[in-house]
């Protein structure tokens, strides 16, 4: 699996399972509770009037700011690689790409009266919901398809 489709399938699989841990990890106790006595998370309300051009823009663009960061502070990662320098490049500059496509969502949720927390879980769930993988198959298959989605959708940059 390419390093860039294990760092976007990671993030949509990390940004779904959130709620879960969350609700999952209760560490002021040592007892062990079933999940059915754990009240649910209470979240913010689903963010309204953010267009969905607007929502996907953020939700790429915190895909891209990550993937950006990875590359810069894991060097290591790309190091092994004959084209990893150009990978990480390439990955930088979407890093930038990336910030600005989020600025440029938060100006326009903070103009609706949304917090900067309702418009990037607004745009991480339209995100998540445009390169949903279809139910079945094996977990790595459905990964890199989740990956190779995110970065299609995301970049305009299709796989091989």
């Amino acid at each position: 699996m390419r390093p860039s489709y294990f760092v976007a399938a990671s993030l949509a699989a990390s940004v779904g399972l959130s709620p879960v841990l969350a609700t999952a990890a209760d560490i002021g106790t040592k007892a062990v509770r079933p999940a059915a006595a754990t009240p649910p998370v209470q979240g913010l309300p689903p963010a309204t009037g953010l267009s969905p051009a607007s929502s996907e823009k953020v939700g790429c663009g915190a895909v891209l700011l990550i993937l950006g960061k990875v590359a810069d502070g894991y060097p290591d990662l790309f190091a092994k690689d004959p084209n990893g320098k150009a990978i990480q490049t390439v990955l930088s500059a979407l890093g930038f790409k990336g910030r600005a496509m989020m600025d440029e969502g938060f100006v326009e949720g903070s103009a609706l009266g949304l917090t900067p927390t309702q418009t990037y879980e607004a745009g991480v769930n339209q995100v998540l919901q445009l390169v949903k993988p279809a139910a079945g198959g094996k977990a790595e298959d459905l990964g890199r398809e989740a990956g190779a989605a995110l970065m299609q959708r995301c970049t305009g940059i299709t796989g091989n």
